[in-house]
């Protein structure tokens, strides 16, 4: 959605509702691939106070995601809030202060909202998807997926989070610290 912000200006209204959605199929996030399932929803207000523009949006929708401890997909709930001044370009030069995180500077008199939504979906994805904060991931031994604080290793490796794995290769490291 292409907002012109001439037209906008010139009209009488002091705020303009929004309310749309983004049809995106994938987000290409640092080499991997996310899915988007549904729609990205947005909704929310463009203010004008005194020749200022401010945008409000609400963003919402549900991304397929794979678990980085358990590497399983999942859906994961995305929503976040933009609040940002909008400024042109050439009011950038006349300022002398630093740029601010909250203000978005552009160069013509329309602005592309669906450029700005998918920026800001890939600022505030997080790092690492996680699928339920109780996921316990793989067994570093037999790579099947924990379940329930333990796996059916064969050597038991594995049995709770408090008991501390060692490596087999690396066991003779071990008993070199505690000579010290």
């Amino acid at each position: 959605m292409k907002l012109d912000i001439e037209n906008i200006k010139k009209g009488n209204k002091s705020t303009v509702d929004l309310d749309f959605s983004l049809n995106l199929n994938t987000i290409d996030y640092d080499g991997d691939i996310i899915k988007v399932k549904t729609p990205v929803d947005i909704s929310g207000k463009l203010y004008i106070i005194d020749s200022r523009l401010y945008l409000n949006l609400k963003i919402k929708t549900d991304l397929e995601a794979t678990c980085s401890r358990c590497l399983e997909l999942f859906s994961y709930p995305f929503k976040s809030n933009i609040n940002v001044e909008l400024v042109h370009e050439d009011l950038l030069h006349q300022q002398e202060e630093e740029v601010d995180e909250d203000i978005i500077y552009y160069q013509e008199s329309t602005i592309d909202l669906d450029d700005l939504v998918k920026e800001h979906i890939l600022m505030n994805i997080p790092m690492k998807f996680i699928c339920d904060t109780s996921c316990k991931g793989l067994c570093y031994n037999c790579g099947v997926k924990i379940k329930d604080g333990s796996c059916d290793c064969d050597n038991g490796s594995f049995q709770s989070d408090d008991d501390e794995y060692v490596d087999p290769r690396l066991a003779k490291l071990k008993n070199f610290s505690q000579q010290d």
